[in-house]
């Protein structure tokens, strides 16, 4: 019998399935090798569970505003705009009870800028989501927190219905929806914010933060999961990469102890919101001071060649002192 429900399969999509299989199992040993405390077996995935499918290569088409799919035929559907470049595979992804079409596709690449004129440094924090060494901070939406009490009612009488009933598959939709709501919702203003900052920086400079790690701390894991830091930065390394401009990871460490003027430490604790040097006597907002050591470390990474930017005109009033080493830059 499961070898008859193969046949209405497309070859090439079982072949990816069993992809998928094997890089499971790989992770799996790499982490066993690793010494990791949870490897983490990989688990079986039940028909409710598995939302995607691929096409690798071939089996699918575009056609008079309509996709074909190989076994499945026919399929109408909605473009959100012209495809660009040559497609190479078509991911079928189902989110709660809509389906999209993903398609990646292969580009030209796009030639990097030869000079750097405008340069940013941006700290990534809970009360501004960013706060730029141009002084900008922008406040974080909190659209889980926002959501949190229509998500604890839904989920109330999720747990309160029959398992395996209908009333409960119907409850369960209700649920995801509201998920993916606020799911839209942050990727909505992280694409705004990260098509803002490439737009007006040639260079953007980042903390390579741990955020897994920081999520362990269980005060303030809902607030970072809810501002999506490592989903802003990955939207703007990718939009910079599509508009040959700089994302540059510094290491994080001391950005927030440091004078960006005379490179004196400063210890602090969580609540010392403002940056006081007994040194040279500045005085500077905490966030402010770090993003301007966040964007003196990236400067710093990049090859003479490129600046344009003096380090003196990056932001008035300071100097660059001592260099810091980055992770990497792109």
């Amino acid at each position: 019998m499961f070898d008859d429900d193969l046949r209405y399969v497309h070859s090439q999509v079982i072949q990816d399935v069993l992809k998928r299989v094997d890089k499971a199992y790989q992770n799996f040993y790499r982490r066993v090798r690793n010494g990791d405390r949870k490897p983490g077996f990989p688990r079986y995935k039940g028909k409710d569970r598995y939302d995607s499918f691929t096409y690798p290569q071939n089996g699918f088409k575009i056609k008079d505003g309509g996709l074909i799919l190989s076994k499945i035929g026919g399929i109408k559907i909605k473009q959100h705009r012209e495809i660009e470049g040559d497609i190479k595979t078509c991911t079928i992804k189902r989110d709660v009870d809509l389906w999209y079409a993903c398609f990646s596709v292969e580009l030209p690449d796009t030639p990097k800028k030869e000079k750097i004129e405008s340069v940013v440094g941006i700290d990534l924090g809970l009360k501004s989501i960013i706060t730029t060494s141009d002084g900008e901070k922008i406040d974080p939406q909190k659209h889980l927190r926002k959501s949190e009490e229509k998500l604890n009612r839904e989920q109330r009488k999720l747990s309160r219905k029959k398992r395996g009933g209908a009333n409960r598959t119907k409850q369960k939709r209700i649920v995801g929806r509201v998920h993916r709501k606020i799911r839209n919702q942050r990727a909505d203003f992280n694409h705004k914010l990260s098509r803002k900052i490439v737009d007006n920086f040639d260079l953007i400079a980042f903390e390579d933060l741990r955020i897994k790690n920081m999520l362990k701390n269980h005060h303030l894991a809902k607030s970072i999961a809810d501002a999506g830091w490592y989903q802003l930065q990955g939207f703007t390394t990718h939009k910079a990469e599509g508009a040959g401009k700089y994302t540059i990871l510094v290491d994080p460490k001391g950005t927030s102890i440091e004078c960006n003027v005379c490179g004196y430490r400063v210890e602090k604790t969580l609540a010392t919101r403002v940056h006081e040097c007994p040194e040279c006597g500045l005085i500077e907002d905490r966030d402010i001071n770090a993003a301007r050591n966040i964007l003196k470390r990236g400067y710093d990474c990049l090859p003479q060649e490129l600046r344009e930017v003096t380090p003196v005109e990056m932001f008035v009033g300071t100097s660059v002192k001592q260099e810091a080493p980055c992770n990497s830059w792109e």
